[in-house]
């Protein structure tokens, strides 16, 4: 008699095949053996295409508004994300600049780029780049991404200048960004790489 395994989970704890329980939550399920926790794969959501839409989307409206603006007496000064590298070019902090470019702009775009290709070869007959190509680059940008460090950044140098400059205000594009990481922290969590890839 064939076993279906979908309906099964494995204690890596002890070695023990429980059954699933209809209704209840994987996470929540306890090992009757030894009581470890019992981790199964969660199935990947459509939202992580969703998100990782509305993350490129939002990335192209952030280079559009600044970030930040600074009074200086008469002279007021905006920077947008893109701008943000090219000041720091200009004032040669190339390394600065290089890091900034790659963790806050290029890892970021190409993680989304990877799950929407991901969802693409999985539900159509359309095949851009090997399996292997795409896990292997799903999981480097992934770790590589650090825009919410760069906001961080933003924030605290928001603090700094206060009382050093006429006026300091957060721009609509620092909203922006702040809805530009939530997509991209959302497209990660509700994205199984397993279910597309296998193992």
């Amino acid at each position: 008699m064939a076993v279906n395994t979908e309906k099964i989970l494995e204690c890596y704890s002890c070695g023990l095949f429980v059954n699933k329980e209809v209704g209840i939550k994987p996470v929540k399920l306890r090992c009757p053996r030894c009581n470890s926790k019992l981790v199964s794969e969660k199935k990947h959501s459509i939202n992580a295409l969703y998100y990782s839409i509305s993350a490129l989307l939002l990335f192209a409206i952030i280079n559009i508004y600044p970030l930040l603006t600074l009074s200086l007496g008469v002279t007021e000064l905006k920077a947008t994300l893109i701008g943000t590298v090219l000041i720091l070019l200009e004032q040669n902090f190339f390394f600065v600049a290089l890091i900034v470019f790659f963790t806050a702009i290029v890892a970021p775009i190409l993680n989304s780029i990877i799950i929407i290709i991901s969802f693409i070869q999985k539900y159509t007959k359309i095949k851009l780049l090997t399996k292997t190509f795409l896990h292997d680059s799903f999981h480097f940008f992934k770790h590589w991404g650090f825009v919410e460090v760069f906001i961080i950044s933003i924030i605290v140098t928001y603090i700094k200048l206060i009382g050093m400059v006429s006026s300091t205000k957060f721009d609509i594009g620092f909203y922006v960004m702040l809805a530009y990481i939530f997509c991209l922290y959302m497209a990660n969590k509700s994205y199984e790489d397993k279910n597309v890839f296998g193992e």
